[in-house]
């Protein structure tokens, strides 16, 4: 990312405390394994603060425990609570700063007359919003996008390419949807009647709260009856299959590639890491936690932290992992042991005698 601004104008920005050097130029923001000469990065650590002499950005921002330290940087230094999220609001800067979108209305697009946009709202080109749609103010509306009858879309929104939200979703303010996630696909609902899978019709729908994100090509699917919802700052990554009627509370984070499948209640502030599986009609609590690529087949109490196909306390599935660790070890000892105790048994009762006193 690219910038024009002086260390100064950086302390503004991001809170922090510029030390020296106040009106050094600073051009690029850069990772502190490829800092560049005019570039800012961050030190969330002093541990290794005695490398900093070879480093070539312009400023650099560390600590505040680095107050009266000797540092052997040569460039501008910028103190603050946490480098990270200083960082990360120059981030924020410099991207609301980018112009991301050609404001207005394509020609190309196809907008029902029926359908209400507010006010400063950008469609792209070939998008479709259909009958009964409202968009709030701000929202913007990337190329290729279908938006189905009577959804409802919040304030401020980002929905990117090739996005698909079915008829009769919400989404609330914030939302942000990346290119190809489907919201309100039909859940994958089927009775077995006289010898064929028949279909449920799936007429509920998707409800988004505040602050939502989620990533390229996950399908959020619509509720047999009433809504699926996912809560308010819950963040879902790419690849993600939400079955129908799934609850989800606040500021949870979904990893890529899990699976959940449909009437599972997930609470708030949990976190379930890359290709986990959840089997339906279960709870998992508030604050839970689960390792990457387990397999969950029942309820998660709240706070706890699971692991393991079938998952299981993480204390407990570690404990298995290292006796499977010893298994090779063991079931050689077992081997020789077993060895032993067959040439016990072909012993005569006189040679047994003289083996056990060691004649």
């Amino acid at each position: 990312m690219t910038l024009n601004l002086t260390v100064q104008e950086i302390a503004q920005i991001t809170g922090a405390e510029a030390a020296q050097n106040a009106q050094t130029p600073v051009t690029k923001l850069c990772a502190l394994d490829d800092a560049q000469e005019g570039g800012i990065c961050y030190l969330t650590g002093l541990d290794h603060a005695d490398q900093l002499g070879a480093l070539k950005a312009a400023a650099l921002i560390v600590p505040e425990e680095a107050k009266g330290k000797e540092l052997p940087f040569n460039g501008a230094l910028l103190y603050a609570k946490n480098p990270e999220w200083a960082f990360i609001l120059l981030m924020k800067y410099v991207d609301a700063k980018r112009q991301k979108h050609t404001a207005g209305i394509h020609p190309t697009a196809v907008i029902s007359p029926n359908a209400k946009l507010g006010e400063n709202v950008s469609v792209g080109a070939y998008t479709v919003i259909e009958d009964g749609v409202t968009v709030g103010d701000n929202t913007v509306i990337f190329p290729q996008c279908y938006i189905g009858k009577d959804v409802t879309v919040g304030k401020n929104c980002y929905i990117y390419p090739q996005v698909v939200i079915r008829e009769d979703c919400v989404l609330k303010d914030y939302v942000v949807l990346q290119a190809g996630a489907k919201i309100g696909s039909d859940g994958f609902g089927f009775a077995f009647h006289e010898g064929r899978h028949q279909k449920i019709p799936q007429i509920g729908n998707v409800v988004l709260g505040n602050d939502v994100e989620i990533q390229s090509n996950t399908c959020i699917d619509r509720a047999k009856i009433s809504s699926t919802v996912i809560g308010d700052n819950t963040k879902i990554d790419n690849l993600v299959q939400i079955g129908h009627n799934v609850r989800i509370g606040m500021s949870s984070i979904l990893c890529a590639q899990v699976g959940v499948a449909g009437t599972t209640d997930i609470g708030n502030g949990v976190v379930l890491a890359g290709q986990v599986g959840l089997a339906g009609h279960m709870k998992i609590g508030d604050r839970a936690q689960v390792g990457a690529q387990s397999g969950v087949m029942s309820s998660i109490p709240a706070g706890q932290t699971y692991f393991g196909y079938p998952a299981m306390p993480k204390k407990e599935a570690f404990q298995q992992l290292a006796i499977l660790r010893k298994l090779p070890e063991m079931n050689k000892e077992f081997k020789a042991f077993k060895k032993q105790l067959n040439e016990a048994k072909n012993l005569s009762f006189f040679g047994k005698l003289k083996k056990l006193l060691g004649l």
